[in-house]
């Protein structure tokens, strides 16, 4: 079996069997016997047009996305996995790139995420088909070019056969990832090219699948749900209950583009341990210029995934950081860091004023959350 090497990540495909492994170098000891993986992951990351005309220099001629995200690297740090949701393209030609309402970002975005720490990026959403055939190809092969795991299209059926269940090895624990978008905005998703979308017997195949691999940990990532609804609508109960029903252990979510509650759930497991099962149903925008009320900000979940003598499987340490975004400089910044001066940053006292506004009312929807 050929192993291929990219960047830090190590790929054994396994055509017959459907899925590849990722192996992912251990970085922390294990110790009475537990298990751990310690994860974050961020919302909808956008390159809207005032994005893409900021990030292009017109000394070098090229572009660079690495100021967006020069205040937060340090926020995604010692995790073993950094997740978020591509929800752009990346064309081709430069004369496709452009905002809403059908997004082509230059790979430079890529770039930037992979020099900040991201590992993986989801790329099935509404917004997976806005620059046709050769936009879903590319943004695929960016990805991997610059290090990252794409999940959730795909560039042929036999890509698909050979990337559709993606499962991660780390300290020991085995994790499958699966995502799925409600829809491609009516756009039909050209030739042989695959955009997962959110069904009933595919997602239930997929988790039985991987708990027919031995997966000790599933997480489904869903793209869906009210855009701008404060809290989740029934469509998004639905669907994260049919997960955790089918047998997944997480759900994150997104496209809202605000940040809703979470929720962790205990049910009963065998006669010892309850099963503890975690929904985050919008994780709000990290990266975007949009204007609308709350949405210019999300946060940076974090949780670790233990795994105890016994199997017993736990979702710990659950927590979050509020980021906001410079509408100025489109960057990134972590808010508490800010305001306790940890950052090299001074805002104008007009926009400081709006991330004040931003965090107050992002604290209000977190008490809603249940752990």
């Amino acid at each position: 079996m050929n192993k291929i090497n990219i960047g830090k990540l190590t790929f054994i495909p396994v055509l017959f069997f459907a899925f590849f492994i990722i192996d992912l170098c251990s970085s922390l000891p294990l110790k009475n016997g537990k298990k751990q993986v310690r994860i974050a992951v961020v919302g909808d990351i956008m390159c809207h047009s005032s994005q893409i005309t900021s990030y292009w220099n017109p000394k070098t001629k090229e572009y660079s996305a690495d100021k967006s995200f020069e205040h937060i690297k340090s926020s995604l740090q010692g995790y073993d996995l950094v997740l978020g949701n591509l929800e752009t393209t990346i064309p081709v030609n430069q004369q496709d790139y452009s905002g809403y309402p059908r997004f082509g970002a230059p790979p430079a975005l890529v770039k930037g995420l992979a020099n900040s720490g991201f590992h993986i990026l989801s790329t099935a959403n509404n917004h997976s088909a806005d620059k046709g055939s050769s936009a879903i190809d590319h943004t695929i092969s960016t990805v991997f070019k610059e290090g990252l795991i794409p999940i959730g299209t795909y560039s042929s059926p036999e890509d698909y056969e050979n990337r559709r269940n993606l499962f991660l090895e780390k300290n020991g624990i085995k994790i499958a990832i699966y995502n799925y978008t409600y829809s491609t905005n009516g756009i039909k998703v050209p030739g042989n090219k695959i955009v997962r979308l959110l069904d009933e017997k595919l997602i239930q195949a997929d988790i039985e699948f991987a708990k027919s691999q031995n997966s000790d940990f599933i997480i489904v990532w869903y793209h869906f749900g009210t855009e701008y609804g404060a809290e989740p609508d029934q469509n998004q109960k639905k669907w994260a209950e049919f997960a955790l029903n089918s047998g997944a252990d997480l759900v994150l979510g997104g496209h809202p583009h605000v940040v809703q509650r979470y929720e962790k759930l205990y049910r009963p497991e065998g006669d010892i341990f309850p099963q503890e099962q975690l929904i985050v149903y919008s994780l709000g925008n990290f990266l975007s210029a949009q204007k609308e009320p709350f949405t210019d900000g999300g946060i940076i979940f974090y949780f670790d995934l233990i795994l105890e003598e016994k199997k017993r499987k736990r979702i710990a340490n659950v927590s979050y950081e509020a980021v906001w975004v410079n509408p100025e400089t489109y960057a990134v910044v972590p808010i508490e860091k800010y305001f306790n001066q940890d950052l090299n940053l001074k805002l104008p006292s007009k926009s400081e004023k709006k991330m004040k506004l931003y965090h107050e009312q992002l604290l209000k929807v977190m008490e809603k959350s249940k752990n």
